[in-house]
């Protein structure tokens, strides 16, 4: 049932792939990588250029997909850490709903939606319906990729917090770096703009003052100061 439902997802083939129980998953292709709960057996699949992983447990699955996404590739790490606004709920709706497991050939029902930006980068949470489950998914914005995760079996969405938040990608360490660097420049360059702004009006204020008759001149720095009759 696993297996047909990964396939309806990417509408291919799986690849054979062998059961391992694991800590740390890291995809091969270098587009995310979770920890899956001690305990759980974790079955990674070849589907269509993507990465799509299954973990499970007797009482809970959970599905994960590294997506490439052309329209965020040229964007920058900062940019990406950054994005903190909602995705669309149709989105979810489309990511989700192909799950067979979870859905069963019908289209998902967005219950709720958040971001998550307790972490150096925000996480999408969202809350979603079957017709006889609740599911819980994350969505992660890296330049060029998308990692999405659907987990259902346990009834209260923090039991999947430990999962959710170790996802990640493989780059991150170096995204974040360059994240900071950007974000460095960009304050030392409104820091020079801010002084060369200061010191422009300085000088305006300056030559206004040089340009005064000498009476005006005279009459203005003697403000304030006391005459004797």
């Amino acid at each position: 049932m696993r297996n047909l439902a990964l396939a309806a997802v990417f509408g291919v083939g799986l690849l054979a792939g062998g059961v391992a129980a694991a800590e740390q998953y890291t995809d091969p292709a270098g587009r995310l990588t979770f920890n899956a709960p001690s305990g759980w057996r974790v079955q990674p699949r070849g589907a269509g250029g993507q990465t799509a992983v299954l973990a499970f447990n007797p009482t809970n699955d959970c599905y994960f997909f590294g997506a490439d996404n052309p329209n965020t590739a040229n964007s920058s790490a900062e940019a990406a850490m950054n994005t903190r606004d909602p995705i669309p709920a149709e989105a979810w709706v489309t990511y989700a709903s192909p799950i067979r497991d979870f859905f069963e050939g019908s289209p998902a029902t967005l219950v709720s939606q958040t971001v998550d930006t307790s972490g150096a980068w925000p996480v999408q949470r969202a809350e979603l319906r079957g017709p006889s489950k609740t599911v819980y998914g994350a969505v992660l914005i890296r330049p060029g990729v998308e990692i999405r995760a659907f987990c259902a079996g346990a009834n209260l969405a923090a039991a999947y917090d430990s999962i959710f938040s170790s996802l990640a990608h493989p780059n991150d360490a170096a995204w974040q770096q360059a994240a900071q660097q950007q974000s460095s420049e960009r304050e030392a360059h409104n820091a020079e703009v801010a002084a060369q702004q200061v010191q422009q009006e300085q000088q305006s204020e300056s030559a206004a003052q040089q340009e005064e008759p000498p009476a005006e001149r005279r009459r203005r720095s003697g403000r304030g100061v006391g005459r004797r009759d």
